[in-house]
């Protein structure tokens, strides 16, 4: 049986730094410790959580924000395309929720107990939080296996994003013809994942770069540093990505965004998630596509990458 253990995040919510991993150095991405070229008077929302060894999602306006097992808080500036209401949406399943493993009321409270939208302020060496709302799953009456909610909060932040807001509707196309074309799109950035080009796939994530650097105030410097280190670390796939065969098609962002998950091993995990055998790593890179205002063909929207650590018992 294998244990996941979940060691350091690589994902386009997070600042990338050198950090070593099983005595050699890797690029891989950290909360940045810095300010990101922001002053204290501007907002950097985060969700605030702790569920345990419950597996989870996060959707922030019905789009994939945090999927697994990782502790918060996690940031979700690049999820908040104007300013204004806010939908976050939270489902955590028992571990063992398909053999009949149950969610009890203690645990709920458990959940709850972090549970909130904060904002970090950075200044000078100090780190402060400021609760923007605070948030609570209803009270069970029996054990469930998954429990969900939906909660609103007022965002206020300087910028507008384009995100998904004006992109194609999916739902409203041929759900097979849809299929195909998703599938294609998901095999070419496997491929060049499974070549080692993780040039070429940070290429494929120019939108959901520019936006999350945008949303994080990062400097120009900060960029070019974080793109570098994204390029070192999908490069780290070379040879290991399996093909895509058993897996799910999913709709988000009202009808415009649309991912591929997981139906078998790392069920509910993107189908770009592979297993590095001889180093005991497992990556997930949760991706999310949209077709652009004005466009037929599909790019990234927004992305979740992990990096975890894969032992034997």
């Amino acid at each position: 049986m294998k244990n996941i253990y979940i060691i350091i995040i690589i994902s386009l919510i997070s600042f990338l730094v050198s950090c070593t991993h099983k005595g050699k150095v890797n690029k891989l991405t950290q909360k940045n410790t810095e300010m990101k070229g922001k002053n204290n008077k501007q907002k950097d929302y985060h969700v605030f959580y702790r569920f345990g060894m419950f597996p989870s999602e996060i959707l922030i306006n019905n789009v994939i924000c945090e999927i697994g097992n990782m502790p918060g808080p996690a940031e979700i500036n690049h999820y908040i395309l104007k300013k204004g209401k806010q939908l976050v949406k939270i489902k955590i399943y028992h571990p063992f929720y398909e053999n009949d493993g149950l969610i009890h009321g203690n645990e709920v409270d458990y959940f709850n107990k972090e549970l909130s939208i904060q904002n970090i302020i950075e200044e000078n060496d100090d780190v402060k939080v400021e609760l923007i709302k605070k948030f609570s799953f209803p009270k069970i009456d029996r054990p469930v296996p998954y429990i969900e909610h939906t909660w609103e909060f007022e965002a206020e932040l300087p910028f507008d994003l384009v995100g998904w807001e004006n992109s194609e509707d999916l739902s409203k196309l041929d759900r097979d013809i849809l299929e195909e074309k998703v599938l294609q799109k998901f095999n070419q950035l496997r491929n060049l994942l499974n070549s080692g080009n993780g040039a070429g796939f940070v290429k494929e994530l120019a939108f959901a770069n520019k936006e999350y650097f945008i949303a994080n105030y990062f400097t120009p410097d900060q960029q070019k540093e974080y793109t570098n280190n994204l390029i070192e670390a999908y490069s780290e796939h070379k040879g290991i990505m399996p093909p895509i065969e058993n897996y799910r098609m999913r709709i988000l962002g009202d009808g415009k965004v649309v991912a591929l998950e997981n139906l078998g091993k790392y069920k509910g995990q993107g189908v770009l998630t592979a297993e590095a055998k001889n180093s005991d790593t497992l990556f997930q890179n949760y991706v999310m596509l949209h077709i652009p205002n004005g466009s037929t063909n599909f790019e990234i929207v927004r992305i979740n990458s992990q990096m975890a650590s894969v032992e034997e018992e």
